[in-house]
């Protein structure tokens, strides 16, 4: 344990071996060496190992909470929350269970839940830095602002030095109004880990400084975390309608053809277009850079084939041959990148001649592209015109819409459906 706790992981691993040789059923070197399988990847392993140990020992309360977290990691979320149950049930004062719980309960987008148990978590252990700054993410995600700042602010008082906390605040300050306390949140990050791409990208929002894309690090996070919850805040909390209106505007389409034999999603998120576009595909194809959204996505068992990437790497990467979709859309994917150039040149070459693409922006007035406060690019009707000529591409419609509403403000969007030349 002590070479364990040292991270010497072969050197422990070889004397819980020994231990075993001599015991078979020692629960807790079998347990010991299921966490050891889990630190290094061998999540099946992991399972296997502390299964056995619990057979041995049922009331072992370390062991069901280190399954909950191999469990967890596998994507086993509900028998996960179990064995943090199991494991509480045997030691109601177990914080580390109760956080463990509460970050699966994250994941379940069971937020409210999850709070109770980082509150919990805090009652038992005050100074629980992970357990403070979880707990702030959840009130954010619940619109508790000032409650989250609160978290955050607690967190940074255990560790002034947490990089992470510091990022998270500036997110919830800029979210109540405060883009001169955000900055110095972010700053602070930036300060601790400069590679902090996060913040990097949010202070550019702020300072009115127009960038050509978001940080790859920067989208990951932000739909890594929103996945749970994604879409019944975007349709029941925002107003959100784009992928229907995108399908309106491609029925609206002159001499459309009733069905596109290959489609590809690009920013495909939990697939709410491919829902929309179903019936009129024969395979469709989603690209994300989130693993999180794409889990959401295979299952509700839309796409052909899902592929964890960058957009443009997709498009210009060797999955995508020439003239190779009848059909490619793209839902406020294009809020993340400024700058379009190369998107239509790689979206023009993968399409069929007379092929469509349909997508939609967030709307400038003037200029081709602005970075927003919200993090957010908008994008100009002549700026997409223009890339539109210069990539083969005519512009079939550009309906005016309303992306979202957000603070009671409704965001102005154009929904574009370009044909690809002959």
């Amino acid at each position: 344990m002590h070479h364990h706790k040292a991270g010497d992981l072969p050197k422990a691993e070889g004397i819980y071996q020994q231990i075993l040789q001599a015991d078979p059923n020692q629960p807790v070197a079998l347990h010991l060496l299921g966490v050891i399988a889990h630190q290094v990847g061998n999540h099946d392993t992991a399972v296997d190992l502390i299964t056995k140990a619990l057979a041995i020992k049922p009331d072992y309360a370390e062991a069901h909470n280190n399954l909950g977290n191999v469990l967890k990691e596998r994507g086993n979320l509900d028998e996960a929350v179990a064995s943090f149950h199991k494991a509480l049930a045997i030691k109601p004062d177990y914080a580390e269970a109760h956080y463990n719980l509460g970050n699966a309960l994250t994941e379940l987008g069971r937020i409210d839940e999850a709070v109770a148990s980082y509150h919990k978590a805090l009652t038992i252990k005050p100074d629980y830095l992970e357990a403070h700054s979880n707990l702030g993410n959840a009130l954010q995600n619940l619109e508790r602002l000032d409650e989250a700042v609160a978290s955050y602010h607690k967190a940074l008082a255990i560790k002034p030095d947490c990089a992470e906390a510091h990022n998270n605040l500036g997110i919830v300050l800029q979210e109540l109004g405060r883009p001169d306390e955000a900055l110095k949140s972010y700053r602070h990050a930036l300060d601790i880990d400069p590679g902090l791409q996060y913040a990097r990208h949010l202070i550019s929002s702020i300072s009115g400084e127009t960038t050509d894309i978001a940080p790859e690090e920067y989208i990951r996070k932000l739909f890594d975390d929103y996945a749970p919850r994604f879409d019944d805040h975007l349709t029941n909390a925002l107003g959100y309608k784009i992928p229907t209106l995108m399908r309106q505007a491609v029925d609206t389409v002159p001499e459309v053809p009733k069905t596109f034999p290959r489609v590809l999603d690009l920013g495909c998120g939990t697939g709410m277009v491919a829902e929309n576009f179903r019936d009129m595909a024969g395979e469709i194809d989603g690209v994300d850079l989130s693993p999180k959204m794409l889990e959401q996505a295979e299952a509700k068992g839309a796409y052909a084939n899902l592929h964890l990437a960058d957009v443009l790497d997709f498009l210009e990467g060797p999955d995508v041959r020439p003239a190779a979709y009848d059909l490619i859309l793209s839902a406020d994917t294009f809020i993340y990148i400024g700058k379009l150039d190369g998107i239509f040149a790689a979206a023009r070459r993968a399409l069929t001649d007379s092929g469509l693409f349909v997508f939609s922006v967030e709307h400038l007035e003037d200029g081709d592209f602005k970075l927003l406060p919200s993090g957010r690019y908008s994008q100009s009707d002549t700026y997409i015109e223009k890339l539109a000529a210069e990539s083969g591409f005519a512009v079939v419609c550009h309906d005016p819409v309303v992306v979202r509403i957000e603070k009671e403000v409704p965001i102005p969007a154009r929904i574009f459906v370009l044909r690809a030349n002959v």
